[in-house]
């Protein structure tokens, strides 16, 4: 609003400028107001009235444009239905855990991002609280603008197959700011994964279906982000230790 409110300054600054040109009293021509002639001012008449018309269809068009600027903030987002119950099945994904518990946390998460990264303290926190009673199922939700994102999903998956899903996870998310293929293959072969076929597994396309149904299913969900997390299918609002304490008492409760 305030770049259109500049604009409308600037149009109508040049509007009345140009208005003050013709209304502005110039000595030279007031000694020869006698000479003015009917031409002359009918000339005047006419370029002030089509100054007035253009400010006018300035004003116009600046008033359409404030509509459509201001029309799609009062619609705002849909807000979250935190009582939503989504359907998020565990298919292919990895859980960590108790796999009979109770309590399912579902991650979409991007190996690239901060905030992800930065989350992952709080969810050990919370299985290390509730060993018996909850689980986690990571799902993939690589970012576009990320990227070395996709290929990190794909290294989770090639180390899943030598069962060191998990461990890949932890590693690529502690160093989520340095990511590239030589490093994934340095991560493998730190993990004693056999890194030739880990390679390989790489730099296929074996995973590709895997993660674009994770990426639909979170699209299906209302995912647009990441970290996005859900609990037995709600829309997990407030991400700390207490937060998810919170809610996992209470489910645990009923």
């Amino acid at each position: 609003m305030k770049k259109l409110f500049i604009a409308v300054s600037l149009l109508l600054s040049v509007s009345i400028g140009t208005v003050s040109i013709y209304a502005q009293k110039d000595p030279v021509k007031e000694t020869k107001a006698s000479a003015i002639s009917k031409d002359d001012l009918s000339e005047m008449k006419k370029s002030l009235a089509d100054i007035q018309k253009s400010q006018k269809a300035i004003l116009d068009r600046l008033s359409d444009l404030e509509k459509k600027i201001t029309a799609p903030a009062a619609q705002g987002k849909p807000a979250i239905d935190p009582n939503k119950v989504y359907n998020l099945p565990v298919a292919h994904s990895p859980i960590k855990g108790n796999k009979s518990a109770p309590v399912t946390i579902v991650e979409f998460s991007d190996f690239q991002c901060p905030y992800c990264a930065q989350l992952q303290a709080t969810l050990t926190e919370v299985l290390n609280a509730y060993p018996k009673d909850v689980r986690l199922v990571f799902k993939h939700y690589p970012l576009p603008f990320h990227q070395n994102a996709m290929i990190a999903a794909k290294a989770t998956e090639a180390a899943k197959e030598q069962g060191k899903f998990w461990e890949m996870h932890d590693l690529v998310f502690q160093n989520f700011n340095k990511l590239s293929e030589q490093a994934l293959k340095d991560f493998a072969q730190q993990l004693g994964l056999d890194v030739e076929k880990f390679s390989a597994d790489l730099a296929g396309n074996k995973y590709d279906q895997l993660i674009q149904q994770d990426m639909a299913l979170a699209r299906s969900s209302d995912v647009s982000g990441t970290p996005t997390l859900f609990i037995n299918g709600k829309r997990v609002q407030q991400r700390s230790f207490n937060d998810f304490k919170q809610t996992i008492d209470g489910i645990l409760k009923k």
